[in-house]
């Protein structure tokens, strides 16, 4: 049984990298998709996906590794993921574009912002920031 779950994430998370590089236009919702599929059974394989966008990143800088475990310590302390919903996307022209998701965890949400640029035809992530203050996304209806 132990064998069939890991058989089947590294399924998931080798198709999705062979989606992405396969359609070099990913929107950047389907990037977030995808990040948050791998993200409900591995967050630090979720992290490693979404910094694969970007060529230009390393995936083995410190600041990288700090995410992981910032979002492992958080897991730990509230308990379950039931999800995610976007919070709000700010626009600076057709090429950049900051994501704000709620990240629903048992206990209380956790704001996570993702940011997107295109410099040519492929999306890819920019920054990746975790924090609890999603109080300050409230907005009026």
């Amino acid at each position: 049984m132990y064998f069939c779950k890991i058989f089947i994430l590294v399924a998931i998370i080798a198709s999705t990298i062979l989606h992405n590089k396969t359609y070099a236009q990913s929107s950047p919702e389907e990037i977030t998709e995808t990040f948050f599929t791998i993200f409900e059974n591995d967050m630090s394989a979720a992290v490693d996906y979404l910094f694969s966008t970007n060529e230009l990143i390393d995936p083995n800088q410190p600041g990288i590794k700090s995410i992981k475990e910032k979002m492992e310590a958080t897991r730990k302390l509230l308990g379950n993921f039931y999800g995610y919903e976007i919070v709000n996307i700010y626009y600076a022209g057709e090429s950049y574009q900051k994501h704000i998701y709620s990240i629903k965890y048992e206990r209380q949400p956790v704001k996570m912002t993702i940011i997107y640029y295109r410099p040519n035809k492929k999306w890819k992530v920019q920054s990746l920031n975790f924090q609890d203050d999603i109080d300050s996304e409230f907005r009026v209806k």
